[in-house]
């Protein structure tokens, strides 16, 4: 593959990473991208720091493997070195490495509660972490920008399940069922 246009040294051009998922429960991830160069240093940085730099050899594809991600959200990018100059940065590539399940409270309704008469359409609402989805019985519910939720609930008479599952963007689960009654 040959590399058509390549831009002079005088404005470099940033290497650009492939995509990453949103999410990973890994620690350590390979990232790959592409160089307008075969040859020169690419410079990865990781949450501001400089991270890694590795050399090109006669190809524009390049890997940098075990890159060791924070808890949380990470942010990824790259630039180019040749000689003496630099290029600026390539566009943030965000990652939120996420070990652990997401959290999930559920403040109501109660588990075990008994509704009656005019209180049919309840109010499911609980807390998660903000980038999370929720469903409540595959319904998607609302999550605001401080990770509440709500959701309303029509009960049918008698015993309503009620299943809320919290999904975070690496694709792990925390779920909750309660059980509740109604009698019109």
């Amino acid at each position: 593959r040959q590399a058509t246009n390549l831009p002079s040294d005088a404005d470099l051009e940033p290497p650009q990473l492939d995509p990453l998922p949103q999410g990973t429960t890994e620690e350590l991830i390979n990232v790959m991208g592409r160089a307008f160069y075969t040859d020169g240093k690419v410079e990865l940085f990781l949450n501001g720091f400089s991270y890694e730099i590795i050399t090109l050899e006669n190809s524009q594809d390049f890997e940098i493997r075990d890159v060791k991600l924070s808890k949380g959200e990470n942010i990824l990018k790259v630039r180019m070195i040749r000689g003496n100059k630099r290029s600026e940065f390539s566009e943030d590539y965000k990652i939120s490495y996420l070990k652990d399940e997401p959290n999930l409270e559920i403040s109501s309704p109660l588990d075990g509660a008994s509704f009656t008469k005019a209180d049919q359409d309840i109010d499911v609402k609980g807390k998660t972490d903000p980038e999370n989805t929720i469903r409540v019985n595959n319904f998607i519910a609302i999550v605001d920008t401080e990770g509440n939720f709500s959701y309303i609930f029509k009960l049918k008479e008698g015993e309503n399940k009620i299943r809320v599952v919290a999904t975070n963007l690496a694709g792990r689960t925390s779920e909750k069922e309660l059980t509740v009654s109604y009698s019109p």
